[in-house]
């Protein structure tokens, strides 16, 4: 069975006004039992007293002494003396009692056409008919009769379903002949009122009323333009009355039951007025009148009985969310504190274990009752789950041979600011109903309880990250799907479906999402049984954030740069800069595809680092719709000086030595030394010139020299040389052979540095040797 999702219709379909058009009585769909609502049960409130355009609201005295629950709708709305009509008062009894789009079927009605009320009470006419206006009733009437709702019903239809469905109605007066069948009445029953004259006299009552009050005679009952029942050619009243008082003269109260159908309302009606007199006895008959309305009879008992929605089937799952119109009422929403009746029909007493799950729309709370043997209501049930929430489970191991009765209750309500001319507040979906689906499965066996659990997703997570998802499922049938959504963390509102293709295998399962939605917030993952979609399970809320690009502080040695960042986003391609402050050094790489991830490069530094000096390494991303550019942390790199020398020789034994080539007596001999620093600071060198005469047999004479414009002066054989970065320095070595002396002196150059590392091959202990004719 394909799961279904509940959402409010927006505006009206067009299978509403067509059904609504067609058909009457809503909830005559329903399965009719002989079982009573209890006291208290199943309804918004007790009364609705109708106080609208032309008509005076009856007192609340009576309603208040029999503790009954009452609203009322007020609304003079016409001036008799002007005739000028307050059309904003007209427009709010309209739109409350007669229905708008918020409350479709008025206030006096559930979704489903049941009433919503036991009772609707009209009474006395504000206003007479004079020669030049209508009456009070009359334009009561017009409003009921002419005024659509936008469901195409108008009030009178209204009140017609109301009593059909068992609403009770009390009519005093006006109240009283609007119910009757002329062609501008109610037509609530068979029967018609002609005009009695304005008096005040004592009403006898039947033995009805007298059983259950105890006295006869009510005295000095006032009529004010009111009118009696009158008997029909046959000399006859109409089948269902019966006369519960009269006058000398004339019927005073009557009451009236529809013969062939025991399940509608009782009318209850008078042409005078007993509930506007103080009299003690007129006070007890009008509660009289009203508890007969009420309860359907005079013995006690409550006998508006309870509608079954149907059967709930072994392990099919029922959905109850279609809208006012449909035309099948056993599958229309819950209103505010209705009940919706379910049975169960036990035929194998071996099939013990009974799991119920309810599945309500998210947002509203839902009661669950079982009973057996009758209808379940909150003050009888066997089993009863009323804590706050839209989801139920409900299991038992003792199910008998036989019917029982599983019954929802829609615990949400509207919030009423005040009893007369309340305005609602809070949850108002409810006035349209709230949709909900149950599943009961019976068997012998204990139920192995399908669940869902465990859903888990990374927080925070990126767009276009692939975010990986993952929960545990038990007890589900091979080849059963998940639904998986991305929903509000606040309402669990669904922002979108990321499959509907889940897995639900024992044990975990897994699917990565590739977050594409773009809009930060916080939101869940909720796993749904795509054949119930109240099975499922939320993820703790996670962050969903725009990609984040985290850059380290890069590192430089002053040869190399090394940078190293982390990505949360999607594989894109970005380009990397150098700069020193806000001005732009190098391009590093002009297009390198970054993984989502941990990403990092290495560059050779080809341009010069200026000392203590600050930079910092631009990533700009370069093919998303929105490109995202980050600087890295400022960063100093940490120069070194390497000192290389060109124009050494190295003898066999790998050792640095300098032979100047073509030297003989009497000559000065030369070789070009070039020092080069390949560092990324000013490297200072100190060299030394020394001689070897202690390892040559015969002491010679001869002078080494060093000479160049980047030495400074020699002192003992002492230079100093200063290299900035990159720089480069030719140093003549020289050699001066005296005539006569037939060996050359040899002799050592030593380098050394305090802040330089000094390239050379492996010098001697002493440094480089030097040597005029060791060739």
């Amino acid at each position: 069975m394909q799961a279904r999702s509940y959402k409010n219709a927006v505006g009206l379909p067009l299978k509403i006004l067509v059904s609504s058009m067609l058909l009457v009585g809503q909830a005559s769909a329903d399965q009719l039992t002989d079982f009573s609502i209890p006291a208290g049960e199943g309804f918004y409130k007790d009364v609705l007293i109708d106080g609208g355009p032309g008509i005076t609201a009856s007192p609340i005295r009576h309603f208040e002494s029999l503790g009954l629950s009452y609203e009322t709708l007020s609304y003079d709305a016409y001036d008799i003396l002007t005739g000028e009509v307050d059309e904003e008062d007209r427009q709010a009894f309209i739109e409350k009692f007669i229905g708008s789009d918020i409350d479709l079927n008025g206030r006096l009605l559930y979704p489903d056409g049941a009433p919503r009320y036991r009772m609707l009470n009209i009474g006395a006419a504000s206003f007479l008919r004079t020669s030049t206006t209508p009456s009070g009733g009359s334009v009561h009437m017009g409003i009921l009769n002419e005024i659509w709702n936008p469901a195409q019903r108008s009030g009178a239809q209204n009140i017609r379903d109301f009593v059909k469905n068992g609403g009770g109605y009390v009519g005093f007066c006006a109240g009283a002949s609007m119910a009757g069948s002329s062609v501008h009445g109610l037509r609530l029953y068979p029967g018609q009122t002609l005009p009695l004259p304005d008096s005040s006299e004592t009403v006898y009552l039947t033995s009805s009323l007298t059983d259950v009050l105890g006295f006869r005679e009510v005295p000095y009952v006032m009529s004010k333009g009111g009118g009696y029942i009158y008997k029909s050619q046959s000399n006859q009243y109409p089948e269902g009355v019966e006369i519960l008082g009269r006058t000398d003269r004339y019927p005073a109260v009557w009451s009236w039951h529809d013969p062939s159908n025991p399940h509608s309302g009782t009318l209850v009606l008078s042409g005078r007025h007993p509930e506007l007199s103080h009299e003690e006895k007129a006070e007890e008959l009008t509660k009289a009148m009203y508890a007969l309305a009420i309860k359907g009879s005079l013995d006690g008992s409550y006998t508006p009985q309870v509608r079954i929605k149907g059967d709930l089937e072994n392990g099919r799952t029922r959905y109850m969310d279609e809208n006012t119109g449909y035309y099948d009422a056993s599958h229309i929403k819950i209103g505010d504190k209705q009940y919706h009746h379910f049975k169960i029909n036990v035929e194998d007493p071996r099939k013990k274990y009974l799991t119920i799950e309810l599945n309500g729309e998210y947002g509203y709370d839902f009661n669950l009752y079982l009973k057996k043997g009758e209808p379940a209501f909150a003050n009888n049930a066997d089993v009863a789950l009323t804590d706050a929430g839209n989801y139920k489970t409900l299991q038992i191991d003792n199910l008998t041979y036989g019917e029982w009765y599983v019954s929802v209750e829609n615990a949400t309500s509207v919030t009423a600011d005040r009893p007369t001319n309340s305005e609602y507040s809070g949850q108002l979906e409810v006035l349209n109903g709230v949709a909900y689906d149950i599943t009961a499965i019976w068997d012998r066996e204990p139920p192995c309880p399908t669940s869902i659990s465990d859903v888990s997703a990374a927080n925070p997570a990126f767009v276009g990250q692939k975010l990986p998802i993952s929960w545990r499922a038990e007890c589900f049938d091979a080849g059963s799907y998940a639904t998986v959504d991305l929903v509000k963390a606040s309402n669990e509102a669904k922002i979108k479906t990321i499959t509907s293709s889940g897995g639900l295998n024992n044990g975990v399962n897994t699917l990565v999402w590739n977050a594409t939605y773009n809009q930060e917030g916080e939101y869940k993952i909720r796993v749904s049984d795509n054949l119930n979609s109240g099975k499922k399970s939320l993820s703790p809320a996670f962050e969903l954030k725009k990609p984040e690009m985290l850059i380290a502080p890069p590192v430089s040695s002053g040869e190399k740069l090394s940078v190293i960042w982390r990505w949360t986003g999607e594989s894109s391609h970005v380009s990397l800069d150098l700069y020193q402050g806000n001005t732009l050094v190098t391009n590093l790489t002009p297009n390198y595809a970054q993984k989502s991830g941990a990403n990092s490069l290495e560059f050779a530094a080809t341009w010069t680092w200026k000392p203590d000096v600050t930079y910092k390494v631009r990533i700009r991303t370069r093919d998303r719709a929105s490109n995202l550019a980050m600087f890295s942390p400022e960063f100093k790199p940490t120069l070194s000086s390497k000192v290389t020398v060109d124009g050494l020789d190295v003898n066999s034994a790998g050792v640095g030595e300098v032979m100047l080539d073509g030297c003989n007596p009497g000559m000065k001999c030369h070789r070009t030394l070039t020092f080069a620093n390949q560092g990324g600071k000013s490297a200072n060198l100190a060299l030394q010139l020394s001689y070897v005469d202690e390892i040559i047999a015969k002491r010679s004479w001869g002078t080494y020299g060093l000479s160049s414009t980047c030495l400074s002066n020699a002192s003992n054989g002492q230079y100093a040389m200063q290299l900035p970065p990159g720089g480069a320095c030719n140093v003549d070595l020289t050699y001066s052979w005296p005539k006569g002396i037939s060996n050359a002196r040899g002799g050592y150059l030593s380098m050394s540095s305090s802040d330089s590392e000094i390239e050379l091959p492996s010098p001697g202990q002493k440094g480089v040797l030097l040597c005029a004719d060791c060739r």
